[in-house]
This record gives C-alpha cells, sequence and structure tokens, in this order.
C-alpha cells in the first residue's frame, strides 16, 4: 500500500516528466537548430555535471541549518525559472545566442542539483527499505510516460515550423516550464519525517570514501565516462547525420520509453528478490549493445534504430532501477547527506570531461571509423570494462547471492521443462504492434 507521502513523491514523478522532457529532453535539437558543431554539443552535454559537481555540496551543507523541502522549494524553483533565460537568450545574445544557452542551462541545472541531496534524503526517509524497489520502479516508470508523452507531442508540433523559426522550441520550453512549477508545488505537499543527520559536517568528510562505497564510486566514476563519452552525440546522430525529423526523433526515444515502462515493474521485483547488484551488473553489460547497434543503423537499416532503443529501454531500466537502491544501501542515515554530495562530486568529473573528449573525437579524430560511429565504438567497449569493477561488492538488500545466469534465466521466465516461456511475451506482441505502426509512418 502506498501512503499519502509517497502518492505525492509518485506525482510529482510524472510532472517533473514533462517539465524535462519539454525543456532538456530538446536543448540538444535546439542548440543544433542554432548551429553548434559536435564540441559544443559535448560542452552542453557536459554542463549538467559541471554544475553538479559545484551545487551537491553547498546543497548537503544547506541540511544542516534548513529543512529538506525549503532547500528543494527555493533550489527547485530557481531552476525552473533560469530557463526563461534560454527562452530569451536569442534576443538578450543575438550575436552569439548559443552562449546564453549554455549559461543559461547551467544555472538551471546547478540549482536542480543543489536541491538533490534533500530530495534524495527525503525519499530515503519516506519509502521503506523493504519496498523500495517496486516503489523506484513504479516512479520510474511514470516519469518515463510523461516524458514519451512530452517528446512526441513537442516533436510533432515542431515540425510545423520552418527550419530557422525558433518560435516552436521557444513555445515547448515555456510550457515545460510551467509543468516544472507543477512539480514543485507537488513536492511540497509531502509531510516532512524527521532528519537524522542534524551534525555540521567538516570540508574534509564530503570525500572520506570506505570500503564498499569507495569501489562503488570507482565503477561509478569509470561507467560515466564510457556512457557519457557518446550521450549527447545519439540525437546529433538521429538529426544530423541520418537526417531524420524531429517527429522520427521523438518517436523513437518514445519507443524507449515505452519499453522502460513495460519493463521497469518486472525489473524492480526482480531487483527486489534477487538484488541489486545482479541486475545492475547485467544493465550495464546490455548498455555496451547500444551504442554498437547504433554503428549499423543507416537510412536504408532504419529498422535497427527501433531495435536499438527497445534494447536501450530494457538495460536502462534495469541501470535505472538498480543504480539508486545499491548507492542507497552503500550510505548510511546518518551520512546520506554528504555520501551524495561526495557520490556526485567524484563521478560527476567524468560526466564532464567525457562529452567534451567526445565532441572532440567526433570532430578531429579518424581511427577505421570517423565522427560519431568512432565515438560509439568506443563506449561500448568502455562500458564493458567498467563492469568488471562491480567485483567485491557484495549484495546487501537479499541474503542469498544468486549467479547472474540464474537472474537473467528468471528475468526471461526461462525454464526447461517447458521451453522458453517469457514473461514479457505481451511487451513482445505489442513491439511488433508498434514496429508495424512505425513501419507504415517510415514509407
Amino acid at each position: 500500500m502506498t501512503d499519502r507521502n509517497q502518492r505525492y513523491l509518485l506525482q510529482s514523478g510524472g510532472w517533473w516528466a514533462l517539465y524535462d522532457g519539454l525543456t532538456a529532453g530538446y536543448l540538444l535539437a535546439y542548440a543544433l537548430a542554432l548551429g553548434a558543431s559536435n564540441t559544443i554539443i559535448g560542452i552542453i552535454g557536459a554542463l549538467p555535471y559541471l554544475a553538479m559537481m559545484l551545487a551537491e555540496i553547498p546543497g548537503a551543507k544547506l541540511l544542516e541549518h534548513f529543512t529538506r523541502l525549503r532547500i528543494y522549494a527555493i533550489a527547485s524553483t530557481f531552476a525552473r525559472l533560469s530557463w526563461l533565460g534560454i527562452i530569451f537568450a536569442p534576443s538578450i545574445f543575438a550575436q552569439s545566442p548559443l552562449l546564453g544557452v549554455v549559461l543559461f542551462f547551467f544555472l538551471a541545472r546547478f540549482f536542480d542539483y543543489m536541491s538533490d541531496p534533500a530530495w534524495t534524503v527525503l525519499v530515503a526517509d519516506v519509502v521503506p527499505n523493504r519496498i523500495r524497489g517496486d516503489f523506484v520502479a513504479r516512479r520510474t516508470r511514470l516519469i518515463n510516460i510523461g516524458g514519451m508523452i512530452a517528446l512526441v507531442a513537442a516533436g510533432q508540433y515542431l515540425d510545423l515550423f520552418a527550419p530557422g523559426d525558433f518560435a516552436g522550441f521557444l513555445t515547448v520550453f515555456a510550457v515545460g516550464i510551467g509543468f516544472g512549477i507543477a512539480t514543485t508545488l507537488c513536492t511540497l505537499k509531502v509531510k516532512e519525517p524527521p532528519y537524522q543527520d542534524h551534525d555540521h559536517h567538516g570540508w574534509r568528510e564530503f570525500f572520506q570514501l570506505e570500503g564498499e562505497f569507495k569501489r562503488y564510486v570507482t565503477f561509478a566514476f569509470l561507467f560515466n565516462f564510457a556512457f557519457m563519452l557518446a550521450s549527447p552525440f545519439f540525437t546529433a546522430y538521429i538529426l544530423n547525420d541520418l537526417g531524420l525529423s524531429y517527429t522520427i526523433f521523438a518517436l523513437s526515444t518514445a519507443l524507449t520509453n515505452i519499453t522502460k515502462i513495460l519493463v521497469f515493474r518486472h525489473v524492480g521485483k526482480l531487483s527486489d528478490r534477487f538484488g541489486d547488484k545482479p541486475v545492475l551488473w547485467l544493465s550495464v553489460i546490455g548498455t555496451a549493445l547500444v551504442p554498437l547497434t547504433f554503428l549499423f543503423v543507416t537510412r536504408d537499416t532504419l529498422w535497427l534504430l527501433w531495435f536499438a532503443q527497445v534494447l536501450s529501454g530494457i538495460v536502462w531500466a534495469g541501470y535505472d532501477v538498480a543504480v539508486f537502491n545499491v548507492f542507497l544501501d552503500l550510505t548510511t542515515p546518518s551520512k546520506r547527506a554528504i555520501q551524495t554530495a561526495t557520490y556526485s562530486i567524484i563521478t560527476g568529473v567524468p560526466l564532464i570531461i567525457a562529452p567534451i573528449l567526445g565532441g572532440f573525437i567526433a570532430d578531429n579524430v579518424t581511427l577505421v571509423l570517423t565522427g560519431i560511429p568512432l565515438v560509439f565504438a568506443v563506449s561500448a567497449v568502455l562500458r564493458l570494462l567498467s563492469s568488471l569493477f562491480l567485483v567485491g561488492i557484495r549484495e546487501h538488500r537479499v541474503k542469498h547471492d544468486y549467479p547472474l545466469a540464474e537472474v537473467l534465466w528468471h528475468a526471461f521466465e526461462l525454464h526447461p521443462s517447458r521451453g522458453i516461456q517469457h514473461r514479457w511475451h505481451g511487451i513482445v506482441r505489442g513491439m511488433r504492434k508498434k514496429a508495424l505502426l512505425f513501419t507504415t509512418v517510415f514509407k
């Protein structure tokens, strides 16, 4: 049974998805329309993580003086309003509108991440450990539903405007701001439980890493570098290299979200039953297959785009659920705020460096492959290598250690006596219908 506080957190997730889908979801497309190069796209991709590094410690320190909801309310409101600067950037920065986009996007993410320690601690205190896997899966599924709706609607709307007409982007961003304010108001309905950590922490405490938490941070550091090397460039590859429309871009992204929606609940229950670590491990390995698949996507093999997006939805659903739960397992309630800040700062470094390096590689390096495909190949190899650093991290929520093969076996409900009884047979049927729809759209 979900209590009232948990319902508010679920509802706020839906509002946030609409906000993020209508703002950040189309920021890279907006930058490309303004003439951004791959290097600029990489810089924009790095900005949220530079903001995260600068905002997390102040956000955690604020918890020593103010309530979680007060911090969240003020910081998140400033974050939403910063998008007004992006809307008016072509007017304010007429000679260099991309400069305005970069500046105000940084501010939006800075205030978002300043509220992150308060929000993380609030969720950990409101949601009981025994249902956390299912709750995170439900909330993330709701976020993906909202994000899918926002992306598809905005994509079709933007295709109504001629190239060079930015009115479409500006109205989409304005509506997104409204949903962002709704997110904040919904979260403020949560009744705060007592906060366990009121001690004043020295600055050195923010960088103390011990035991399994240290190993987990090392894994996250390497994986973040691997996936962010390529992450900002999927949008550029679809819109620029393949030359597809905003509607097709939105539909392909929506297909990933649909897949996530269909599998999140199953992944959450799998995580509660077999543990978060094996689900995380399998998911990380699976993420490496996504950029590899994109290497073979062309306008003549467009069906591979849909396959890649379905695969992406499955593996990232597992990652999204498991990575948050493992983090909560390895942190302690009395230090969770500073551990959240420490984790975010350290793992934020590769998130800043990787997309800038990826943009440089795409624009300047040839090594068998060239451009964005080279970035995809390097990213895939590094994602696989990062999974090795999960060795040595114990499973905490489930006492029994299950082999990865057994978890994968149960994930797909494989029964030797009955052949392959796929628990997701409904998903397959749904995907067939959607594939038919997409085939019709692209004829």
